[in-house]
């Protein structure tokens, strides 16, 4: 509801007003009714002179509004010519912002696990995006706002990874069963295929649970592992994997 119709709708009441007052009164003096008509009579007429001034209010403020369109017209127009880019590179450099936004509004729409599996295309887009600040065409004002755009977003996605309750939606875990029953080792839960699908990996898994496994080669019916992400061995576990072979040679495990 715009000025006018607000001011139009607050007069309408206040005589509506008046005249349920006046009609609820079964007995009112002449003067009375005379001070009545005066009051609503003033309110009614500082409501049009306020309703006067805000549309000089209004018209105003349009025009200082056409004033700013011309001037960022005018701006725009000028950075497209101090960039000195065709026609042919000012599209494809909105053709290369919009592959990007939709990578990374893609990256936004993935599971966690999905995301987490895919957070080093993060670095890939922020790099790509530097490339574009780069560029002259980054100071017209729709890539800029684009790209600003962009970088919150990419903000946003190292954000949620850092997370602790991300981190901790990530942790897959295994609760151990019986070698009886279920084989249960370090080796055979490595070579599940919903956990490694290698065998080779377990000492992720023992580098991992150090709390409660202090002899890899002995776990417990109903413990909770923990599954580390998977990927190549890092060099701690590497470390714990020969120093464990090393004792298991010379029988001093």
């Amino acid at each position: 509801m715009n000025f006018r119709k607000l001011v139009l709708s607050g007069l309408m009441l206040i005589m509506i007003a008046a005249a349920s007052s006046v009609s609820a009164q079964t007995k009112i003096t002449k003067e009375e009714w005379q001070k009545q008509i005066t009051d609503y009579t003033g309110q009614r007429d500082n409501l049009k002179r306020t309703l006067a001034q805000l549309s000089k209010d209004i018209d105003s403020l349009k025009a200082l509004l056409a004033s700013l369109d011309q001037k960022v017209t005018a701006v725009n127009s000028e950075t497209k010519s101090l960039t000195g880019a065709s026609d042919e590179l000012r599209k494809g450099y909105t053709a290369q912002l919009s592959a990007l936004e939709n990578w990374v509004n893609e990256l936004a729409r993935l599971s966690n696990q999905d995301l987490f599996a895919r957070k080093a295309e993060i670095d890939s887009v922020q790099a790509k995006l530097n490339d574009l600040k780069k560029s002259k065409l980054a100071a017209m004002q729709e890539n800029h706002d684009r790209l600003q755009s962009l970088q919150q977003k990419i903000d946003g996605l190292r954000a949620a990874l850092a997370k602790p309750e991300f981190v901790a939606s990530l942790e897959k875990t295994y609760i151990v069963g019986t070698w009886k029953k279920n084989r249960d080792c370090l080796w055979n839960i490595s070579k599940k295929k919903d956990i490694y699908n290698n065998p080779f990996m377990w000492p992720k898994i023992w580098q991992g649970n150090r709390d409660q496994i202090k002899d890899p080669d002995i776990i417990h019916k109903g413990q909770k592992l923990k599954i580390p992400t998977a990927g190549p061995l890092t060099d701690s576990e590497k470390k714990a994997e020969h120093k464990y072979w090393s004792k298991k040679r010379v029988g001093t495990k």
